[in-house]
């Protein structure tokens, strides 16, 4: 009976450790596929950058040339364009090479309440509302609030963009282990199994053609990835969509002591 009890246990504990390594084997794997990415993006902006000038300086010569009300508009149309090439490739370029994190002192609880100020507004128009939760009195880190404010801010966009009927947000800030865990949930419809593997990747979008290429999960990603820190999904318990940031705190140290080198 004893061997019995005691194979079951090895077998438990083999299978915990494999499910471990499945998990750090899918997270090496998306860390390596996103740098690899990060790479192209910055030779492609840099290549792209050069045409879209020549573009954007012969339109505007032309549009102070010619007085045809039709040809100017068609001149504008080109020039608002490229402008919007140039926005696309911006983003491409942030997640390529993002700026160096500003470290300082912040009260993630004073930041939290700021934010919600920032972003009720907003949601209350298209008719969501925001709840904020925290498990705690006193929330104090050292990071870049200005870095980690666009990434709330990407979530949030990305959970206003799911809920186009109205619903709810919820900004949820929780002690875990040696740092904290800030929570955007929603109660929209959530991802899709099959799409999850990719909601990172900057060259996906579930938007409709035309609205952009959703650099803000991808962007979100990589200030988190460089603020030593962390950002999964996780469905939520309401059906709909849930991001974690995870800001560890020796994480956060070591992210500060390299910079300041």
């Amino acid at each position: 009976m004893d061997t019995k009890i005691g194979n079951e246990n090895n077998i438990e504990s083999i299978q915990a450790e494999l499910k471990f390594l499945r998990e750090k084997f899918s997270e090496e794997l998306e860390r390596q596929k996103l740098d690899a990415l990060a790479e192209f993006a910055a030779g492609a902006g840099h290549e792209i950058n050069n045409p879209l000038a020549i573009i954007s300086g012969h339109a505007q010569l032309l549009l102070r040339e010619i007085e045809n009300t039709e040809h100017r508009r068609q001149l504008a149309v080109i020039a608002a364009q490229v402008k919007r090439a140039y926005e696309m490739i911006a983003d491409i370029r942030y997640f390529a090479r993002p700026p160096k994190p500003e470290i300082e002192h912040v009260n993630l609880i004073t930041w939290l309440q700021s934010l919600a100020e920032e972003q009720t507004p907003f949601m209350q128009k298209l008719g969501i509302e925001l709840h904020v939760e925290t498990d705690s009195n006193s929330a104090n880190i050292e990071t870049d609030p200005v870095q980690l404010r666009l990434v709330a801010n990407a979530l949030c966009r990305n959970a206003c963009d799911i809920l186009q009927n109205g619903g709810n947000i919820w900004l949820r800030l929780r002690q875990i282990e040696n740092g904290w865990e800030i929570a955007v949930e929603d109660d929209g419809p959530g991802v899709a199994q099959e799409i999850r593997p990719l909601i990172f990747c900057p060259y996906y979008s579930g938007r409709q053609a035309g609205r952009g290429l959703g650099f803000g999960l991808s962007k979100a990603w990589r200030i988190m990835q460089q603020l030593g820190g962390s950002i999964t999904y996780q469905p939520s318990e309401t059906g709909g969509a849930k991001f974690v940031v995870r800001l560890l705190l020796s994480k956060l140290s070591e992210t500060a002591e390299i910079l300041t080198q």
